[in-house]
């Protein structure tokens, strides 16, 4: 991780205000390859370019007009258990969230209580066994259908074992593999385990993400692409943002790879 987004992403996690002797000393205990002297040259050149602003003696904030970068942060909880499935597979590709976290971009928040945990296809059900094992006293789910999403998900504090689609957006934030808003998104778009997320709520919740976040297009459309859902993706963008949808089109034509395939 660079110290660019070392402080953006714990800036985003202390309401975009911070302490310099509070971010050193958490962002250099959780990152071994970063030192003071690359945090304060940072800083003065996030100063010069007007991502932040000085409020204080050593105290800093975000700029309003700066769109922050989305950062997933796990539960202590969330964090045990990837941590354990880590343990016992220490080579398999996952990660760990709860679609709760879309519920301060929608209108109409639902009762969201579950967590997904996102492994490449192999291990699925290897994973799905190892968290039956744990104990957790929650119900634990592999790929379930729609009619299964419907009857064992709502208000539920459930655990569900999903696919980890390939070069899935994903970084690592307090030692756990988490989604990159870019995931969420594509992810939020006809999964059963999302429906809650379905008709108008949808629109507001990439409305919402577009204008509060950085969110690389490239990025999207790609993993877009591989979740077949690369044309439901623009048609989103082109509804909530129809006065600027021409430009933005053309821009993410230009930026998607045409020789993407699907998974």
């Amino acid at each position: 991780m660079t110290s660019t987004q070392a402080i953006l992403n714990y800036a985003t996690l202390h309401d975009g205000s911070f302490k310099l002797k509070d971010l050193k000393r958490d962002v250099i205990g959780n990152h071994a390859d970063l030192n003071e002297r690359a945090l304060d040259l940072q800083i003065a050149r996030l100063l010069s370019s007007g991502v932040i602003i000085r409020t204080g003696r050593g105290e800093y904030r975000l700029t309003q007009n700066y769109l922050n970068d989305f950062v997933y942060r796990p539960s202590d909880q969330e964090k045990e258990i990837y941590e354990r499935l880590k343990r016992q597979f220490p080579f398999l590709e996952l990660c760990i969230w709860s679609p709760k976290v879309l519920a301060s971009y929608m209108l109409h928040v639902p009762n969201i209580g579950y967590t997904f945990v996102d492994v490449e296809k192999v291990g699925m059900e290897s994973v799905f066994h190892a968290l039956q094992a744990m104990d957790l006293k929650r119900h634990i789910l592999l790929a379930p259908s729609q009619k299964e999403c419907e009857r064992y998900l709502i208000g539920t504090d459930a655990i569900v074992v999903r696919q980890l689609i390939g070069q899935s957006p994903l970084t690592v934030v307090e030692g756990c593999n988490v989604p990159r808003i870019e995931k969420i998104l594509v992810d939020t778009i006809s999964d059963n385990e999302l429906m809650f997320a379905s008709g108008s709520e949808l629109f507001n919740i990439f409305e919402n993400a577009l204008e509060r976040h950085n969110v690389n297009m490239k990025k999207m459309l790609r993993y877009a692409s591989r979740r077949n859902r690369e044309e439901k993706v623009k048609n989103i963008i082109q509804t909530v943002y129809y006065d600027k949808s021409t430009e933005q089109i053309h821009r993410m034509d230009k930026t998607s790879s045409p020789g993407n395939g699907h998974s």
